[in-house]
């Protein structure tokens, strides 16, 4: 285990609905052939048989509040924002942005600056002050092989499928749960995908410290020890369910954020060993709804395995 690390993210720079768009990724590697894959294999311009058509958006004068809301009612992380009438995607918004606004980042200036330190007052200002203006995506043309690319390269997990003829309106969105490969076995063991340095937080953490730490790292989640035993789980979710519903003693930004991690932690963790095929993570996915699981042996937390870990090393030559 390690503590947090310094760092910051690759994010791809968008063009402003050029006809250029994305270029279609090399192929990428299915992995053995023995393995069963549930889904349909790739084909060049084959997005649509496998995005979600039914897209859940936001438009840019809803209030970071709501749209936190919104984002932990239907567990998405990111979430497109669209012109509110014609439906022309504008920017999106992720869970890590709302959590940089909550301190963990620049994002926390807005607060201090634009609102006086209020927090109730900031949490229902438009998310059009948090949101990225630039990001990856894709038109109804694309494959998943350039989904995968994009999300393996640039660590996004939800691409927007946008109309070209249409405006740019989104009509589909695809998220790593929709390229996320199912097997009854891979052939690849846990202990050889999983992150061994495993950023943890500990109970006296605050959620402006949890927050840093998942901003700076780029991180989901954490996993919470104490004595050296795996206790709990926080999540981007547990923040977010802590924005939209917590019940706040105060109008103060530093007193609101000073609340534990205990507080919002999850205490029932679903772990992973070692030893276990990594199919075992995918099958989990799919039962759980969760993407990402600590790996723990004899009680030890020994790193953490996501979604993103599953992608990378059965999609990715490299």
């Amino acid at each position: 285990m390690v503590h947090d690390r310094g760092g910051k993210s690759d994010i791809r720079r968008s063009p402003d609905w050029s006809p250029k768009g994305f270029r279609r990724g090399k192929s990428f590697d299915r992995g053995p052939k023995e393995f069963r894959l549930h889904h349909a294999a790739p084909r060049e311009g084959n997005i649509m048989l496998i995005a979600e058509k039914n897209v859940v958006s936001t438009h840019p004068l809803n209030s970071i509040k709501n749209v936190a809301k919104l984002m932990e009612g239907n567990d998405f992380r990111r979430i497109p924002v669209t012109n509110a009438g014609t439906g022309r995607l504008e920017g999106m918004v992720a869970a890590i942005d709302i959590l940089d606004f909550l301190g963990g980042g620049e994002k926390y200036n807005i607060i201090e600056k634009d609102y006086g330190g209020n927090f109730l007052a900031a949490i229902n200002c438009p998310i059009q002050k948090i949101m990225k203006g630039e990001y990856p995506f894709l038109d109804e043309n694309g494959s998943m092989d350039d989904v995968v690319e994009i999300m393996v390269n640039k660590r996004a997990s939800a691409i927007p499928i946008i109309d070209r003829e249409g405006g740019g309106k989104v009509i589909a969105i695809a998220t790593e749960r929709d390229v996320l490969p199912i097997a009854d076995k891979f052939g690849v063991l846990i202990r050889d995908v999983m992150q061994k340095e495993c950023i943890t937080s500990s109970l006296g953490m605050m959620i402006s410290d949890v927050s840093k730490i998942m901003v700076r790292n780029r991180l989901r989640r954490l996993p919470v020890i104490q004595e050296d035993r795996l206790i709990g789980i926080v999540t981007v979710f547990d923040v977010l369910r802590f924005l939209g519903y917590g019940e706040f003693h105060g109008v103060d930004a530093e007193e609101v954020l000073s609340e534990r991690v205990e507080k919002i932690m999850e205490k029932s963790v679903v772990t992973v060993k070692p030893g276990q095929d990594l199919a075992a993570v995918s099958m989990l996915v799919r039962d759980t709804n969760l993407g990402g699981f600590p790996v723990v042996e004899d009680g030890e937390l020994l790193g953490i395995v996501t979604t993103t870990d599953v992608i990378r090393r059965i999609y990715d030559k490299s």
